[in-house]
């Protein structure tokens, strides 16, 4: 088997096939990844500009391994290792941790599902990640909708059942959210997140729930920041459709929204982790243009909270216009343009009311 699995990743190194199966005892495993790295020129109103490189503009850079072996009676395990890496740098994405983006394995079944223990995506995230149309660094989906933003939790336990005519339910609970690593599970904060998909054709509907419980909320704070996601898409062929709603409050459950008043966790603004909330919309329209596909998106942000100087919150919008071109199945040139409003890299709401644009083209290549 070592043999086997070595031997495969010389082939994947010397530009062979990706999949690579050891034929001694029916284990499977497969090197992929995707290296996306793009020129681009950020301006944030009242910062100033910045133009470079830029990793990940249509997708992140990554690179992982997968593999399944068949346990018979139709029972599989199955696992996946997979690490975020900044192309433009050659650094990894996340100090001090190999694997950020999954490190699960588990067992499955067609008859009974599929059971993953490990670092992982919420069902929330995966499920409605996929209404997003255009994925632009910092300006897609995630943008405003963080419950589909790029999070993961570790110490997770996620199960998918089987699909039941076009419908599939999920649900998964996580024992650690941010690796606090206490020995009791009531001093960790706990996460849990259940989905409803249906897939038939062309069409795509969605509906999530999230819910993280803080250990030890700050003072004020609710404590239980919750996240509801509901959505569709379309394919006319002609162009694709997709819509999509969401209402997130007492902070955000994937704590992946900044700490812009020091908190101490990535529950966002202080006002919204203290029982405000935000409603979501999201509209994307992608058709063939020419050789390629041009992508439209925007969504909206409306908080309900002020701020401590007694400012009503803004509405945050971001709005992008892009284009790709394949230039073979594995590779793909892109450009796009976005512009934000109330709305920094950092900080989805900005109490400064700063306005932002960035226009980027690069070429993304998987393997």
């Amino acid at each position: 088997m070592r043999f086997a699995f070595c031997a495969g990743l010389l082939g994947s190194a010397l530009g062979l096939p990706g999949a690579v199966l050891a034929a001694d005892d029916g284990f499977g495993v497969q090197l992929y990844g995707v290296v996306d790295v793009g020129v681009a020129v950020t301006n944030v109103s009242g910062q100033g500009s910045h133009s470079g490189l830029l990793d990940g503009g249509l997708t992140d850079s990554l690179w992982g391994l997968q593999g399944a072996e068949d346990l018979g009676g139709g029972w599989r395990t199955r696992f996946q290792l997979e690490s975020g890496f900044d192309a433009s740098s050659g650094k990894t994405a996340e100090d001090n941790r190999l694997f950020n983006y999954g490190a699960w394995v588990g067992l499955s079944h067609g008859n009974y599902g599929d059971l993953r223990l490990g670092r992982q995506y919420t069902v929330g995230k995966t499920y409605g990640n996929e209404l997003e149309i255009a994925s632009w660094k910092d300006m897609g989906m995630g943008a405003t909708f963080k419950a589909s933003d790029n999070y993961q939790f570790s110490n997770t336990v996620n199960y998918y059942s089987p699909t039941w005519n076009g419908f599939q339910a999920a649900a998964g609970y996580s024992f650690d959210a941010d690796d606090r690593n206490q020995f009791r599970t009531n001093q960790n904060n706990r996460a849990v997140s259940l989905g409803l998909k249906y897939e038939s054709g062309p069409l795509l509907a969605v509906a999530t729930w999230d819910q993280l419980r803080l250990a030890d909320a700050p003072d004020g704070v609710q404590g239980r920041p919750k996240a509801i996601q509901l959505g569709a898409s379309y394919d006319f062929e002609v162009l694709k459709l997709s819509l999509a709603w969401s209402r997130q409050s007492n902070g955000y459950a994937g704590l992946d929204g900044g700490d812009p008043d020091d908190l101490g966790l990535g529950l966002g603004p202080s006002a919204f982790a203290r029982g405000g909330t935000v409603n979501a919309w999201l509209v994307g329209v992608s058709a063939p243009m020419g050789p390629g596909t041009v992508m439209l998106q925007w969504s909206l942000a409306r908080p309900d909270w002020q701020w401590d100087n007694g400012m009503t919150a803004r509405n945050a919008q971001v709005v992008t216009l892009g284009y790709t071109y394949g230039l073979s199945p594995r590779t793909t040139l892109y450009g796009f343009a976005g512009y934000a409003s109330n709305y920094t890299l950092d900080n989805q709401f900005d109490p400064a009311n700063s306005h932002t644009t960035r226009v980027g083209m690069g070429i993304s290549h998987r393997f």
